[in-house]
């Protein structure tokens, strides 16, 4: 017998499914409800487990479903396949999302706070402008390239190839000069609206207390600070910093049996990874200006690792050991204190 009532929602954008099962483990109905008639039910129903997949409105859902005093758990999709039983549909969606909710040793997610969420979506929204500047830069590349213009790598290259081919046009056609002379004004735009944005975040990151606090770690800046606030939150869903660490996807994969332990690279495919990245990248930054003579027992030990299994699994071995530190402060509320290495 379950401990409480459990109910499962099918999310979409204007009809959601909702399962529900009573505490005795029966199957109370499993219908399709408006956005309204949802929010309504969640509203009226008794505090219950209330499980939904990780998608773009868990977290709105999530959030008003722990105003009204409901377990909110948001499972991984892919967990929840495989409790699918016959074809895709939405009833038989809710129901396994109703069984994987309540299995032993399922992994799920919290719900993000609004100040969370918002970090968030700052943050997907300056990736979607970092790419597209990139696609146009590549765009007009690849089409000056068509007309036997190489330009050197970077931004001044490509700026130094349209200048040219804007003041000289001989070499390619008037029609494709005045598309490239749109694309490149495009592109200024683009790029000019990416620093803004960036310095914008960047300040508003620095204002949020948690974000502050990671920042005096090493090798973390604006950024890696407010996706390590939005992934890792209050540090409250993981036991410990390993679980963090893990959900990053910064610990070795095992592969074991019959007693004999195999522990293997980093899974590549899993975790947050462009959190991972970013970790990955600060602490290649730190390691490689590490000083002959040791100022921390942080920099001793990176020293070690380095002489011992190289530069790029140190800077590894770094980032699994920010997110736990980062973990450790969400959950107490710390701050970040270098342990000196005593004088002689």
């Amino acid at each position: 017998m379950l401990s409480t009532n459990v109910i499962a929602i099918d999310l979409a954008k204007n009809v959601l499914q909702i399962c529900y099962i009573s505490v005795h483990g029966e199957l109370l109905f499993n219908k399709a409800f408006s956005r309204q008639k949802a929010k309504e039910f969640i509203i009226n129903a008794k505090p219950s487990i209330l499980a939904m997949e990780g998608c773009c409105g868990c977290h709105y859902w999530g959030q008003l479903a722990q105003e009204h005093g409901h377990d909110v758990r948001i499972i991984n999709p892919k967990k929840v396949k495989g409790y699918l039983e016959g074809h895709k549909t939405d009833h038989n969606d809710a129901l396994a999302i109703a069984n994987s909710a309540i299995q032993i040793g399922i992994k799920y997610s919290r719900p993000k706070s609004l100040e969370q969420q918002s970090m968030q979506s700052l943050e997907s929204s300056r990736r979607f402008l970092s790419r597209s500047v990139v696609s146009l830069g590549q765009h007009i590349r690849g089409t000056l390239l068509g007309y036997g213009i190489a330009n050197p790598r970077g931004e001044k290259g490509l700026k130094a190839s349209v200048r040219e081919i804007l003041d000289n046009p001989s070499s390619v056609p008037t029609n494709v000069v005045s598309v490239l002379s749109m694309l490149w004004e495009q592109y200024k735009q683009l790029k000019a609206q990416l620093i803004a944005f960036e310095k914008e975040k960047n300040a508003l990151t620095r204002q949020i207390e948690p974000c502050k606090r990671l920042m005096e770690i090493e090798g973390v800046g604006e950024t890696t600070a407010s996706m390590l606030y939005t992934t890792l939150g209050d540090g409250k869903q993981f036991k410990n910093g390993r679980q963090a660490s893990a959900f990053v996807g910064l610990t070795p994969k095992q592969h074991s049996s019959g007693g004999k332990v195999f522990m293997i690279g980093i899974d590549k495919c899993g975790g947050v990874k462009e959190l991972r990245s970013l970790l990955y990248l600060g602490a290649m930054s730190y390691v490689g200006r590490l000083p002959d003579e040791p100022r921390t027992q942080k920099d001793a030990w990176l020293i070690k690792i380095i002489q011992r299994i190289g530069f790029k699994k140190a800077c590894i071995a770094l980032a699994n050991k920010i997110v736990r530190t980062a973990w450790a402060m969400l959950r107490h509320e710390t701050v970040y204190k270098p342990i000196l290495l005593n004088a002689d």
